[in-house]
């Protein structure tokens, strides 16, 4: 009975440092920022899993870190919404010409620009 006990223990230990390190793997990055050129402004990424598919950009206002827009990918469908202005859109590229790409945070940025351009989001 001891030896079965220990070779339990032994395999139960196995087991939690195997999904630890999963789990780790599938729990996305930490924040950092990309390149924004809007002074007083910054922008934020951290991926949330999926080999890094599932991605969140945000730009925030430096001073408070109030949301200004968020630009977002499920693995598949890319989404933007603009605080107070729009509520969240589907966009109609797909995700993968950003997470295909070696220039991804430059492709993020630019289209981050160019959506927050006047005129560009329909409320």
């Amino acid at each position: 009975m001891a030896k079965y006990q220990y070779y339990l223990t032994r395999i139960a230990a196995l087991v939690l440092l195997a999904s630890g390190s999963h789990a780790w793997a599938s729990g996305g990055t930490g924040e950092y920022t990309l390149d924004w050129p809007v002074r007083g402004e910054l922008l934020a990424y951290h991926s949330s899993g999926c080999a890094d598919a599932c991605w969140v950009a945000e730009v925030r206002i430096r001073a408070t870190g109030k949301l200004k827009a968020r630009l977002r990918c499920d693995v598949d469908k890319l989404y933007f919404s603009q605080t107070g202005k729009s509520k969240e859109r589907l966009l109609p590229e797909a995700c993968a010409s950003y997470s295909d790409s070696n220039d991804k945070a430059s492709l993020i940025s630019n289209k981050l620009r160019l959506l927050l351009q006047p005129g560009q989001v329909k409320k």
